[in-house]
């Protein structure tokens, strides 16, 4: 680990993935536990859109992608009111579609599939400096609002029976938390890729709902799941010269498999020792 750290760029991309990490895995705890996790994908793949159009256009892809972003958030956050069209339904469609017109950008593109690989699995060991400071800016200030608002942006259930009391109240507040979260995706997104935010923001708050109830215990375990497989995933790549994203994806469903497996047989060994013990 020690010399994987004395060289600059992975240096940098080592710092990008625990600042990405203890974000995402925060935001991921508010995510599952909403019950939204189809929406997370459906604002990720519409942030991507964003960042593939900006590449194509030669102009700022995080300004583009912030923009679909945001979009993208509001309508979403919006309660439904048509019963037969489950919402799951609606962000299938929204994530396919805008998986199919990334993809169709960039294949305007010169360089294409490198573009499509780039943008599904981003390329953390690429991170600038620059990129770096836009994270810790961005993220700060949103953990910061978080914060402040901490009572106001705990889970609040989305009504969708037509005619249903969802307060307006509760909406503004559903709909800064949906903003908030697609202003980090937007920008995580140009340096980890899609499936990799996606990850590290579902998996660490899996693992974390496995074994905490309590929302500070949820988020503390998820966030040092998080971390601490950001930095194995960055570790096997180096080690055995493997794409950093995948690497990450990986060792986070390896840790997924394990805490489940683990949890399985302590479960098991209780049970055990309850009729024995009987």
């Amino acid at each position: 680990m020690l010399e994987m750290l004395s060289i600059p760029f992975m240096r940098q991309a080592v710092i990008a993935s625990l600042i990405l990490a203890a974000m995402l895995a925060y935001l991921g705890i508010h995510v599952v536990r909403r019950r939204i996790v189809f929406v997370d994908l459906a604002i990720a793949q519409l942030s991507a859109v964003g960042v593939a159009l900006g590449m194509l256009l030669d102009q700022d892809p995080i300004g583009f992608s912030l923009v679909f972003t945001l979009i993208g958030a509001g309508l979403l956050s919006l309660p439904a009111y048509e019963r037969r069209i489950p919402q799951e339904a609606i962000m299938g469609i929204v994530y396919a579609v805008a998986s199919a017109a990334a993809v169709l950008i960039v294949a305007k593109m010169p360089h294409g599939e490198a573009d499509i690989l780039n943008l599904f699995f981003g390329n953390i060991l690429a991170v600038t400096d620059g990129q770096i400071g836009l994270m810790a800016l961005t993220f700060g200030s949103v953990g910061l609002v978080h914060l402040i608002f901490a009572k106001r942006l705990t889970p609040i259930p989305v009504l969708t029976e037509p005619g249903s009391n969802f307060l307006f109240k509760d909406m503004v507040w559903n709909l800064l938390f949906y903003l908030t979260l697609a202003i980090v995706i937007a920008v995580a997104i140009r340096t980890a890729g899609v499936l990799l935010v996606f990850s590290d923001l579902i998996i660490p708050a899996a693992v974390a709902l496995l074994f905490a109830e309590r929302l500070r215990s949820l988020v503390l375990m998820s966030m040092v799941v998080g971390v601490l497989a950001n930095l194995a995933g960055l570790y096997a790549s180096y080690r055995f010269d493997l794409p950093s994203g995948p690497s990450i994806v990986a060792s986070l469903g390896i840790v997924l498999a394990l805490a489940m497996i683990g949890k399985g047989l302590v479960l098991t060994a209780f049970r055990r020792s309850g009729i024995r013990g009987s």
